[in-house]
């Protein structure tokens, strides 16, 4: 056990306030280990406010304790300890990041490689699933009994991450976790249908556009999609609606390296990697993004000519570099 590890545990045993926070733009791992350690901690009798700079997606508003998580919430109070979830950087958590950097005590549990370990106690495992990994162990070293909500919020957490558990970061470990959740009394087939099979009929649309989009480069093992938010806002597609589609790209066979282009205005682009054996977070961070190795994603500024140049060029580098 890590030095921070421990003093992350004695600070949620004597510590009886915290807000809890997860990334903009909240994903299943975000989400679900915002509520699993909130609810836990709720069941020790601790006050917690639960909060996340953007809206919770339709696909994950079945879990029971979605309903108490606030997105126009503020942390008005820096003396109560804060409790950074599934964030590699301060800059993720958006309207509330000066806010969080502000609080006398801020707690970073995380598992991206990319984590800046802004925390003034940091507990990053880079070889757990998920950040929910990491949060089941810490909710079973302070002896709380997982019940249904818990466990729902968790598998949720750490199947995401996973892709249904067919990533390389599925572990041993990740299995056994997965096996006392299922104690609980949860449902995989009913949570995997909501999760990985139903869509609205919009992101079938927007799909289509993606793929009507579809390069290939670097004797086909480059692929790229290009969305605007003209055209998905044609469809009638929602945002949440973007997430999955870069996967196509990567699924193709004989592709390493899929991206997804997302120009959001004239001088915003939103771009998102999927590799095969890539380092995509590596690709992420040397144009400011991050993530973790088979899938990361940038946000970059500019017209979107210059920002896929940019972009191209070195995801050429690294897949050259690969085949070296």
């Amino acid at each position: 056990m890590t030095a921070d590890r421990t003093k992350i545990i004695d600070t949620l045993k004597n510590e009886n306030q915290f807000y809890l926070i997860s990334h903009m733009l909240p994903d299943g791992d975000s989400i679900g280990s915002l509520l699993g350690m909130g609810l836990g901690l709720r069941k020790i009798g601790k006050e917690v406010t639960l909060l996340t700079p953007g809206h919770i997606p339709n696909k994950y508003k079945f879990l029971e304790g979605s309903g108490i998580v606030s997105h126009n919430g503020s942390i008005d109070n820096s003396e109560i300890a804060v409790i950074v979830l599934d964030s590699s950087d301060p800059e993720r958590l958006d309207l509330f990041k000066d806010s969080v950097m502000q609080s006398r005590m801020i707690i970073n549990i995380d598992h991206h490689v990319t984590n800046q370990r802004f925390g003034h106690l940091n507990y990053v495992d880079d070889t757990a699933s998920a950040t929910g990994e990491i949060v089941f162990g810490l909710l079973k070293e302070l002896d709380i009994e997982l019940d249904y909500q818990i466990a729902e919020a968790l598998y949720v957490a750490i199947s995401t991450d996973t892709g249904s558990f067919k990533y390389e970061n599925t572990t041993s470990l990740t299995h056994q976790v997965i096996s006392s959740l299922l104690e609980s009394g949860i449902n995989p087939g009913v949570i995997s249908q909501k999760l990985f099979d139903e869509r609205p009929y919009t992101y079938y649309i927007l799909l289509k556009e993606a793929l009507s989009t579809l390069e290939l480069y670097e004797n086909r093992t480059v692929a790229v999609m290009t969305l605007s938010k003209d055209v998905r806002e044609r469809s009638g597609a929602t945002t949440d609606d973007l997430e999955g589609i870069v996967n196509f790209s990567r699924n193709i066979e004989g592709i390493e390296l899929g991206i997804l282009f997302y120009v959001e205005s004239d001088s915003d682009v939103k771009v998102g990697f999927r590799s095969r054996s890539l380092d995509a977070s590596e690709l992420a961070g040397r144009l400011n993004g991050g993530g973790h190795i088979r899938a990361a994603g940038c946000r970059m500024q500019g017209d979107f000519e210059s920002v896929k140049q940019r972009v191209m060029s070195e995801a050429f580098k690294m897949v050259k570099e690969l085949t070296a």
